[in-house]
């Protein structure tokens, strides 16, 4: 039951004073109404929602307060402050895994080119070049490159052929183990 509301949130109050991103933009931002109440409370009214958040247990800081008001929103169904708490929790993850410091960056290109090489070991520039439609003459100028920085290594007498390095392999498993797999660069 929702008990007397004792202040009110603007969700764009929330996001500053939480020191989250804002990664979302919306004509009608939800409004949390924490009250003195024992439980958290969503009621939509002509199709417009109202976040009721209990005060119970709630930090007195007030970054600490937004963060928990936004996380007690998407807990109770809201879209945007579930993005934007979800965005938090991805960036924390790669801080904390060194996604950020992994080296070399690549291009959009060379990417295609390291990707498909990773599921394809031994592939030749032409099979690379169909299979990552790019040009020949640039899939031998961004093979020649990954090579020079240590991401491919080149084998072959007749043709030459193409896999990951030994450390870009590794770097593989590492991220195959830890179960992030899906967010590998």
């Amino acid at each position: 039951m929702v008990g007397a509301i004792t202040e009110t949130w603007s969700f764009e109050t929330l996001v500053k004073s939480s020191g989250y991103r804002n990664v979302v933009t919306m004509d009608n931002p939800p409004t949390a109404l924490v009250h003195d109440g024992a439980v958290d409370e969503r009621t939509v009214t002509n199709g417009i929602a109202a976040y009721y958040v209990s005060q119970r247990d709630l930090s007195l800081d007030a970054t600490e307060r937004a963060r928990q008001l936004l996380q007690r929103l998407h807990d109770l169904g809201d879209w945007a402050a579930g993005e934007i708490v979800e965005r938090r929790r991805r960036d924390e993850a790669r801080l904390s895994s060194g996604y950020y410091d992994l080296k070399p960056r690549l291009s959009v290109h060379q990417m295609f080119v390291r990707r498909f090489v990773r599921r394809h070991p031994g592939s030749t520039v032409k099979e690379i070049s169909v299979g990552a439609s790019l040009a020949v003459s640039e899939v031998q100028a961004l093979t020649a490159e990954l090579c020079g920085r240590g991401i491919l290594v080149a084998s072959g007498q007749r043709e030459t052929r193409y896999e990951l390095s030994a450390s870009e392999e590794a770097r593989y498993r590492e991220f195959d183990n830890d179960g992030s797999a899906a967010t590998t660069p």
